[in-house]
């Protein structure tokens, strides 16, 4: 009920500012125009022309031809966005009565243009003039890597890895400058809904043909998100319906030549023909058989057979007033071990999962016309209801019921001033509710966690802005149920730039990770028959991140052919109150264990990373990103229950030097080849007794997995193309080659890419 009431408040605020300036079109004028390319004068179609400060907008024909209509009487101007082209505004007087005609010349865009982004300060702004570094992964990075979902796209990202932790689970986790899973705060179109529970396989549970971009933003963003945004964020943006279009794709994978993967992809857009509504559709369906790489009867990497379907809908209620509408859902069901036609009770080892899960959310927004005020008021949510087994020797008590739900609710504002004190400024301020109600049980084992979270939350910024120079001081406070006082996050950014090629940024900000009593790998514990209690200990405080970072980001133009960017970072986090667990009782005849959730010695992660562009005309574009960095607990860190076992200092499975590079060429229009790879050096991870005979740390070897991707695209029609691509991924076939093996293994001794040499075959039926 109190969530409801908080809503009715939020929305009806929103309202007061919102319903005085809706006014009635009395008087009536009309624009038309013609749009082509400059170079070859041939008319451009599905070129999306808007007027900026307003949700009024169109789309050019098949002769590039547009019109608006119904307009009052005065000046716009005029904003023309198509993929391949510079964005172009013009400003119009349009008369009473009257039709005003334009003409649009459409340039060749740069490769490295610049890019509209939200993750910097939670509305639409420009890379180059954001207050932090915001690094944008786009469709093309999808493509050339031939990325199926979230996780298999992140790693091309200077300080980002990805791995799997699990053998039998294919459980992956992101790691932002070396910091594990936990410690990054996962959006869905700026919304945080996703669980400590839906967080253990969503990378791999979001397919990429529902993305238009992924925004990463490392360091500490809890001034802006909330709870978990210590290591960075990870903003996944949804599809907007714009143009009409169709997509249908397919392609086949052979896994190490002994397992195979299928996928079917298809998306649409609808658009009504007065272009006040319109909706996205997709659709995703994979099959992955296991992968048993060292034929010990055992998986390396799971089945899996995933279904999802989501739409994206919006509905303009007039020139300034917008109601967009989403929904997501995905059925899956992985699973890992051996004896896979068998039931999960009757295999020596089982991991699996049966997932049923609902997203989305419902956003009302206002846009002045003179696009300095911006209202809006929203609500997200997630449900997963999820029957799973963990269990091993034939276990019939393993199995498990989890029901999650997370509810978001919020409104934001944002104004434009012309001075404030002494520049111009924008102000963005807003108030968040969420929620997070989880029941976890294994009643064969007795285990059960009930972890019901609420957290009130408040944010404000300004930012200052000049030709020279960008200031924004901000920051948020929350009220977390689990935490005695008030949380209160700030953020300090500076931007400063000397040229219009080059930008300077150096930054500060907070972040914080609430307790919680459910973790993510809390199911390798239970694989063992073990009845599992966790405790948050008495006056458990949250961990507490102090960051600082500083860029350099330079581009340069090197004649009508050549351009270039060169980022360079450097970050420093330390970390206080680190959340470690501790063995308080133990009953190994009944095999039960209860363990405690403390605040541990802090860490400090510190680094720079490097990143390079290249591209000529659109023949070729190469990049190059390269991570060094050093991750350390303040105090010695004991992980294994063997008193013999020496601690480290060190942060596991994080290497010190990592990297990625992509290369991508057009030797003629239809061909397209890609080179893909992601480098990781040396790192020490944990290798747990079972099938060797003692607790130890590993020093694993550095890899480098390399990929190659060739596609050629034709036409069948003036308005259908086809796309064919055939791959290899792993080229080199750098696979770890030291799994345990047998019913004893330690599943979790996983360190190497997320799969051996793979072939793949593609074929992509598309509109034009």
């Amino acid at each position: 009920m109190k969530q409801v009431i908080f809503f009715a408040i939020l929305f009806a605020s929103i309202m007061v500012y919102a319903s005085p300036t809706i006014k009635k079109d009395d008087d009536k004028a009309n624009i038309e125009g013609h749009i082509f390319d400059a170079k070859t004068k041939i008319p451009t179609e599905y070129v999306s022309i808007g007027i900026k400060g307003t949700s009024i907008g169109t789309v050019s024909d098949i002769n590039g031809n547009f019109m608006m209509r119904g307009l009052k009487p005065g000046k716009y101007v005029l904003v023309f966005t198509c993929v391949g082209y510079q964005n172009v505004e013009k400003e119009v007087l349009v008369l009473k009565d009257e039709t005003e005609h334009v003409h649009v010349e459409l340039q060749e865009a740069k490769k490295l243009m610049d890019e509209i982004v939200v993750s910097a300060n939670r509305v639409e702004t420009s890379r180059k003039e954001a207050p932090i570094i915001v690094n944008v992964l786009s469709d093309k990075t999808f493509q050339q890597s031939n990325a199926q979902d979230v996780s298999q796209a992140l790693p091309f990202q200077s300080g980002v890895r990805v791995e799997y932790n699990c053998q039998n689970c294919g459980f992956p986790q992101v790691r932002i400058n070396g910091m594990e899973g936990p410690y990054s705060q996962i959006l869905i179109d700026s919304r945080a809904i996703m669980s400590s529970l839906g967080g253990v396989y969503g990378l791999e549970q979001i397919p990429v043909n529902m993305i238009d971009r992924i925004e990463v933003v490392k360091g500490g963003a809890s001034a802006l998100f909330g709870s978990n945004a210590i290591a960075g964020t990870i903003n996944i943006i949804t599809k907007e319906p714009i143009n009409p279009s169709y997509s249908i794709s397919t392609d086949l994978s052979s896994i190490g030549m002994k397992a195979y993967a299928q996928n079917f992809n298809s998306n649409a857009v609808v658009i009504s023909k007065d272009q006040k509504a319109g909706a996205s559709f997709y659709q995703t369906f994979r099959k992955r058989n296991p992968f048993d790489y060292d034929n010990d009867g055992f998986s390396e990497i799971g089945k899996l057979d995933v279904f999802s379907f989501g739409t994206k809908s919006f509905f303009k209620i007039n020139n300034t007033n917008k109601i967009t509408l989403e929904y997501h859902t995905t059925k899956e069901t992985r699973r890992g071990g051996d004896m896979f036609d068998f039931q999960p009770h009757l295999s020596n080892i089982c991991e699996m999962t049966d997932h049923n899960i609902h997203s989305g959310g419902l956003s009302y927004d206002y846009i002045s016309l003179d696009a300095k005020n911006r209202y809006s008021v929203y609500a997200s949510g997630q449900y997963i209801d999820r029957d799973s087994y963990y269990g091993s020797n034939q276990d019939p008590n393993a199995y498990g019921k989890s029901k999650d739900f997370t509810l978001l609710l919020g409104t934001q504002g944002s104004n434009k001033i012309d001075n404030l004190i002494f520049l111009p400024a924008s102000l963005v301020y807003g108030l968040e509710y969420s929620s997070n109600e989880l029941h976890d049980e294994v009643k064969g084992h007795n285990i059960l966690t009930n972890q019901k979270t609420n957290v009130y939350g408040g944010f404000g910024q300004v930012e200052w802005s000049s030709k020279t120079i960008n200031f924004l001081l901000g920051g948020r406070l929350d009220k977390h149920n689990l935490i005695k006082n008030p949380i209160f996050s700030p953020r300090l950014n500076a931007l400063y730039k000397p040229t219009e090629n080059l930008q300077m940024r150096i930054s500060y900000a907070s972040g914080y990770r609430a307790p919680q009593a459910y973790e993510e790998d809390f199911h390798l514990t239970q694989v063992g028959g073990l009845s599992l209690r966790t405790f948050l200990a008495e006056n458990l405080k949250p961990e507490y991140s102090n960051s600082l970072s500083f860029s350099l980001d330079y581009y340069l133009q090197l004649g009508d052919n050549y351009q270039t960017n060169l980022l360079f970072e450097s970050f420093y986090t330390d970390l206080d109150d680190v959340f470690a667990l501790k063995v308080i009782e133990s009953d190994t005849i009944n095999n039960i264990m209860i363990q405690e959730r403390y605040n541990a010695s802090g860490a400090v992660v510190k680094g720079i990373s490097l990143t390079g562009k290249l591209t000529y005309k659109d023949l070729y574009s190469i990049t190059l990103g390269y991570t060094l960095q050093s991750s350390k607990y303040k105090e010695i860190q004991f992980w294994s229950e063997d008193s013999k076992v020496e601690g480290t200092d060190q942060m596991l499975r994080t290497p010190n030097n990592y990297g990625y590079t992509t290369f991508s060429i057009s030797p003629i229009k239809p061909l397209d080849i890609s080179l893909t790879g992601t480098y990781t050096g040396k790192m020490k991870v944990p290798h747990f007794a079972g099938y060797i005979e003692n607790d130890r740390i590993e020093t694993t070897p550095s890899f480098f997995d390399l990929n190659l991707s060739l596609a050629y695209s034709f036409s069948l029609s003036k308005s259908t193309g086809i796309k064919l691509s055939v791959g290899m991924k792993n080229i080199l076939d750098s696979y770890q080659n030291d799994f345990d093996k047998g019913i004893n293994r330690d599943a979790g001794y996983i360190y190497g890419p997320m799969q051996p040499r793979t072939v793949y075959l593609g074929l992509n039926l598309f509109s034009n």
